[in-house]
C-alpha cells in the first residue's frame, strides 16, 4: 500500500476514534495495524506538554497573587487570564475524560483563589462573606462533580461545606 493512502486512513481511523463512530479497542487496533505498531498521533504528542504547561501556570498563578506586590488589579487580570486558559482548555479537552482533570483542577483552584483575595480585598476582616464565598465555591464544585461525574469534586465540595460549618460553629 502507498504511503499516501495509508496516511489518509489513519487520519481517517483517529477521526472515527474522536468522534466515537467506532469503540476505542478498534480504532487502537487498526492504528497499531496501519502504522505498524507506531500508533502515536499527533494530537498525543503535544498532550504532556500542554499538562506540564498547566501545571507551569498554576505555579505561576500562585507567585502573582501571594509573593508579588502587584497591584489588586493587576493580580485580578493575572487570575483571570490563567483562568480562561485553563477554561478553555477544558473546552477543548471536554470529549477526552483523560485530559480533562487538569484543566478543571486547575480552574477550581483559581477561581477559589481569585474569590477569596477578591472578598478579603473588597471586605476586610468580615469573615461571613469570606465564609459565603467558600460555600459558594462548594456549591461549584458539586454541580461540577454532578455535570461531569467525578466523586472528588462532589467530595472536595461537601468536605469544603462540613469545615466550613465546623469552622463557623467553633467561633
Amino acid at each position: 500500500m502507498n504511503r499516501r493512502r495509508r496516511e489518509t486512513i489513519i487520519r481517517e481511523i483517529e477521526y472515527w476514534k474522536r468522534s466515537r463512530l467506532l469503540p476505542e479497542q478498534y480504532c487502537d487496533y487498526l492504528l497499531a495495524l496501519y502504522t505498524e505498531g507506531d500508533s502515536r498521533t499527533c494530537g498525543r504528542q503535544w498532550t504532556g506538554s500542554l499538562v506540564a504547561g498547566l501545571c507551569v501556570l498554576l505555579v505561576a498563578a500562585a507567585l502573582a497573587i501571594y509573593f508579588t506586590e502587584l497591584s489588586f488589579v493587576l493580580q485580578t487580570l493575572l487570575v483571570s487570564l490563567f483562568l480562561v486558559v485553563c477554561l478553555l482548555l477544558v473546552w477543548r479537552w471536554r470529549k477526552e475524560r483523560q485530559l480533562l482533570h487538569f484543566p478543571l483542577i486547575g480552574s477550581a483552584w483559581l477561581l477559589l483563589l481569585g474569590t477569596i483575595a477578591g472578598s478579603s480585598h473588597y471586605f476586610p476582616g468580615q469573615n461571613g462573606v469570606l465564609t459565603a464565598t467558600v460555600l459558594a465555591n462548594c456549591s461549584v464544585w458539586l454541580a461540577i462533580g454532578r455535570l461531569f461525574r467525578l466523586h472528588y469534586f462532589s467530595l472536595a465540595a461537601v468536605v469544603g461545606g462540613i469545615l466550613m460549618a465546623v469552622i463557623v460553629w467553633w467561633r
